[in-house]
């Protein structure tokens, strides 16, 4: 009895042990991933913090551009002022840099101005041709081509794995517009698949297939982008310890989003970029309208209404 109750304590012991080695085990495992988790974000926080720095300095520069533009332009305007000629007739050999139109000067006025948007994209080296898209389908009447417009609503596309909800958005947009708002509006398709001609071409079909009105009367038109418009994305370098396809796809993503929003910036007052699978409400664009109208008393440069 006795040696039957000393193998029961032994056992017993024998299992704490066993259970004191495994708990300090998972709380050595626990320890390290945790550890590794914070060294992580610690890196990320750098990381951003790093760019925040870079930006800073950029803004600073910019800032400082402005200003030495916006003292050039007065002068320019004064000296024209006295010579009885109008600001609007400055020729380009006299600005060669830059061409001083409405938005330009409110830009100044403002004090924000951006820089051209080639200075980001050096690998084009001024092929401002890489900026025609590759694929555009739009209204065969040249009367009906769209500028000016109050919204340019840009919907950029990618083929889907599964299913794609670009027709029922489309369709959700043009039902949801009156009269009035059709008529001041622009909606651009993007189909950001340059390697894929085939499924723009289809894709491309699908719309005209059921919204041709609509793409003859100048309200639908849809493009998609030279594969040289984009940079070699095999030399890219890693950031925000991602792996090497999800740096690709944000690149990628950041390019399309470019190219949509500089291919639409001419042709219109506001632009609204969508997801491919929103559903809007009635009157939508009165209700974005209404909302613009209440910040005329705040300086912005861009309203979010949703996150993309």
């Amino acid at each position: 009895m006795r040696w039957t109750q000393r193998y029961g304590i032994v056992a017993i012991a024998i299992i704490v042990v066993l259970a004191l080695i495994f708990v300090l085990q998972q709380k050595q495992h626990y320890e390290e991933q945790t550890r590794q988790t914070i060294e992580t974000l610690q890196n990320r926080i750098d990381y951003v913090s790093r760019l925040n720095d870079e930006h800073l300095q950029e803004l600073s520069s910019i800032k400082q551009q402005n200003i030495r533009l916006i003292r050039s332009f007065n002068s320019i305007k004064a000296c024209h002022r006295r010579n009885n000629i109008s600001t609007n007739s400055i020729s380009n050999s006299t600005i060669t840099d830059e061409t001083f139109n409405d938005n330009t000067v409110d830009s100044l006025k403002n004090g924000f101005h951006l820089p051209p948007s080639f200075s980001y994209l050096k690998h084009l080296s001024g092929r401002y041709d890489m900026l025609s898209p590759a694929f555009r389908r739009q209204t065969t009447n040249t009367n009906s081509l769209r500028s000016n417009v109050s919204f340019i609503i840009g919907i950029p596309t990618v083929k889907r794995d599964k299913q794609s909800y670009l027709i029922e958005t489309i369709k959700s947009l043009i039902d949801n517009l009156n009269n009035d708002d059709m008529e001041r509006s622009l909606i651009v398709i993007f189909i950001a698949e340059p390697l894929d001609i085939e499924y723009v071409r289809t894709t491309a079909q699908q719309i005209e297939k059921l919204y041709n009105k609509y793409i003859e009367n100048g309200l639908i038109e849809i493009i998609s982008p030279p594969m040289e418009f984009y940079p070699d994305f095999d030399n890219l370098k890693l950031s925000l310890n991602d792996d090497k396809q999800r740096v690709k796809w944000r690149t990628k993503q950041n390019y399309d989003f470019t190219y949509l929003m500089m291919y639409s910036s001419i042709r219109g007052k506001y632009y609204i970029q969508l997801e491919d699978d929103v559903v809007t409400k009635p009157a939508y664009i009165q209700i974005i309208e209404s909302f613009i109208n209440k910040q005329k008393d705040q300086d912005w440069f861009m309203l979010e209404y949703s996150s993309l």
